[in-house]
């Protein structure tokens, strides 16, 4: 049986939560059959799925799910204009709805409104995003009732730890689902509560191209409980992690990554710094590279300090030198590189 399925959608509502951020919610029967588990559905941390964007004028392309990967390669033989487009977004949060069909699954998808340097313009996630409409519908490649949230987020790692997460807007919805998912005691597994306990201190910053980015609706609902101190939200979330948020408003002075860089050296000379390692230097790399993204994973069986570092692919490779350069073991860091500058990924 495929771990993977493909299910189709209808878009309940869209709203603008930051200025360059729109929230998409879609709902249908089909959404029944993730694996929400005893739980139900709600947030998943880091949890992420992929939509088939049609292209203008065409319907939605038949998925067959049961050879993917021969389903790929002809779909990306197609011209874009006829095929359409794959991208990947998070799942920002989710809840059961009354609809036509009865109480069924609605997700929350945060579509980031950007110009492409491919495409010139909107790309084509952001244009679809701006552009849906209620009752519009949306197809999703998600994981099976039987398989597990894809994710990069390691909770286990993450528990009884001090975490530190730096990200782009583009990782904004992430970084909320995983604060929402600690203050709830939600887990990505089948189970309501982690076993391994909530993460000690969750730092995270994420920068944002403007003030208008940095809004309550776009971040974990903890902030509305937050005191602003020195600049940070600082909050103690329902299950005991202290919580302090840095919103980095990137605006018109400053480069993309340039305020993320200097926020993550400041980490690393403060209490969520390690000591330096001589031997991290000789860990052996496990990054993948595709040359659309790169990333690797924290080793689950560390111990040190989790750091999480999700943005465009160059950023996130700068920062994690940042960090190995002041001791940080490579084993200790999780980067994701959520896109690639100048280049279209699914």
């Amino acid at each position: 049986m495929s771990d993977i399925q493909a299910v189709m959608t209808r878009v309940t509502r869209t709203e603008m939560v930051g200025e360059h951020l729109v929230r998409v919610s879609v709902a249908g029967a089909e959404l029944r059959t993730l694996p929400w588990g005893k739980s139900g559905p709600g947030p998943r941390a880091d949890a992420y799925f992929k939509v088939v964007i049609p292209a203008p004028g065409h319907d939605h392309v038949r998925v067959d799910t049961s050879d993917l990967s021969r389903w790929r390669q002809e779909f990306l033989s197609r011209p874009e204009t006829e095929r359409g487009w794959i991208r990947t977004y998070t799942l920002r949060d989710a809840r059961v709805v009354t609809t036509a069909q009865g109480e069924v699954p609605e997700m929350d998808l945060d579509v980031v409104v950007h110009e492409d340097e491919v495409h010139g313009g909107l790309g084509p996630g952001a244009r679809w995003g701006s552009e849906l409409a209620p009752a519009d519908t949306v197809q999703l490649l998600v994981p099976s009732a039987t398989g597990n949230w894809w994710a990069c987020w390691d909770e286990h790692r993450a528990g009884n730890n001090r975490v530190v997460f730096a990200g782009d807007e583009t990782a904004l919805p992430a970084a909320a689902a995983i604060v929402d998912c600690v203050d709830q005691s939600i887990s990505l597994g089948s189970d309501s509560v982690p076993g391994t306990g909530a993460p000690q201190t969750l730092h995270v910053a994420v920068e944002v191209p403007s003030h208008g980015d940095a809004t309550l609706p776009a971040g974990p609902a903890a902030l509305s409980r937050g005191v602003m101190t020195n600049g940070d939200i600082r909050v103690t979330l329902r299950s005991g992690t202290e919580l302090t948020w840095t919103w980095l408003d990137r605006g018109e002075s400053a480069t993309r990554n340039e305020l993320l860089e200097s926020w993550v050296g400041r980490q690393l000379k403060g209490p969520a710094a390690t000591a330096r390692h001589a031997a991290s230097s000789t860990v052996e790399e496990r990054e993948e590279d595709t040359g659309d993204f790169v990333w690797a994973t924290a080793d689950a069986a560390g111990h040190g300090p989790y750091w999480f570092l999700a943005a465009e692919s160059s950023a996130v490779k700068s920062l994690r030198r940042l960090c190995v350069s002041h001791g940080v073991p490579k084993t200790d860091i999780s980067f994701m590189g959520y896109w690639k500058r100048g280049r279209a990924t699914e």
